[in-house]
């Protein structure tokens, strides 16, 4: 993703009354620019964005209260987002594309993280992009654009909306990581990644992407994973085999999370094992086990509301899995 301010905005020639910071808003903007052209110091960067940001926010709310007539004349805001370059003298321009700039650096963060198997440091970043765009979302409640050339994901509330759902989603697969590498039960994992499910299954109902597909595949497909595993401790053999056969032909996609994809790569080997074990010792029949809930089953469910895995034969008691979940993989 490559964003750039083209063309200079002197706010000081723009307002009739002088406003207080007007040159320092001037050259923080130029800053930005300068910033996003070098890629000199991501920090600098982002310490200048958030300064911008500010300032935006403090001059947006002083022209709604005073009204245009505070305008020696229309400034004109030109931004570069990929191929795309949008144009337009709304000033709600400028308290959304720093937003956005900010969101794809937390983002690129999120990922690095992530490779390097920082969890913790990774959701974090998550967290700090989906309240990036949720901010741009409520700015964009505001206005509407009505000319074809600001016609750009950036500038639709519904795509903010879905790319928090996908963000928390990716959030909620950090945790999933972390209990992994804590080797955490499956009862645990299995909700863990039900919850991640239902995220990017809302991203994908709100607003259609690849990485949202791709990611729900995964978690989709762990979710039987971890489900099997579940069955075959509760002496279900053949449902435990059946549900991991559903989904060992599968190709997932995993973007950063090697973790996850190294889980999944463990699943044709425990697959045979499985049926190993079941022919020489268990003799139970091959067959499908109680469904689980289907995604469109869990987008219309509250956040704060996890469905359990169908009854087994044993009694799980996964209370205690649950209520530890979120403060033990943060």
């Amino acid at each position: 993703m490559t964003i750039h301010i083209r063309g200079i905005v002197e706010f000081e020639k723009i307002l009739l009354e002088p406003w207080q910071g007007a040159i320092d808003m001037t050259r923080t903007r130029m800053a930005v620019q300068q910033l996003l052209d070098t890629h000199e110091s991501q920090s600098t960067l982002e310490k200048r964005l958030k300064d911008y940001i500010e300032k935006s926010d403090a001059v947006i709310d002083y022209l709604a209260k005073t009204g245009a007539g505070q305008l020696a004349e229309h400034p004109v805001f030109e931004w570069s987002v990929n191929d795309s370059i949008l144009r337009s003298p709304c000033w709600r321009l400028e308290s959304i594309l720093p937003r956005y700039a900010l969101s794809v650096m937390n983002e690129n963060e999120a990922h690095r993280h992530v490779k390097e198997h920082n969890y913790k440091e990774a959701r974090k970043m998550f967290m700090a992009t989906i309240d990036m765009h949720k901010q741009c979302a409520q700015n964009l409640a505001l206005w509407k654009w009505k000319l074809p050339a600001l016609n750009h994901d950036v500038l639709q509330k519904k795509w903010h909306l879905a790319k928090i759902e996908m963000l928390t989603g990716m959030a909620t697969l950090c945790m999933l990581s972390t209990g992994i590498q804590k080797q955490m039960k499956s009862t645990a994992l299995f909700i863990v990644t039900q919850r991640a499910l239902r995220n990017f299954t809302r991203s994908l109902a709100i607003w259609s992407s690849k990485q949202a597909q791709d990611l729900m595949n995964v978690s989709e497909a762990l979710r039987y994973y971890f489900s099997s595993d579940i069955l075959w401790t509760s002496e279900r053999y053949g449902e435990s085999i059946r549900r991991l056969e559903r989904w060992t032909q599968q190709q997932l996609e995993f973007g950063p999370f090697e973790i996850l994809k190294d889980e999944w790569a463990k699943a044709p080997l425990l697959l045979a094992e499985r049926h190993t074990t079941n022919n020489g010792a268990y003799f139970d029949t091959i067959k499908d086990a109680a469904p689980l809930s289907s995604p469109v089953e869990l987008i219309n469910t509250p956040e704060a509301t996890d469905i359990p895995h169908p009854p087994t034969t044993q009694a799980w008691d996964a209370s205690d899995e649950v209520a530890s979940t979120p403060t033990e993989l943060q």
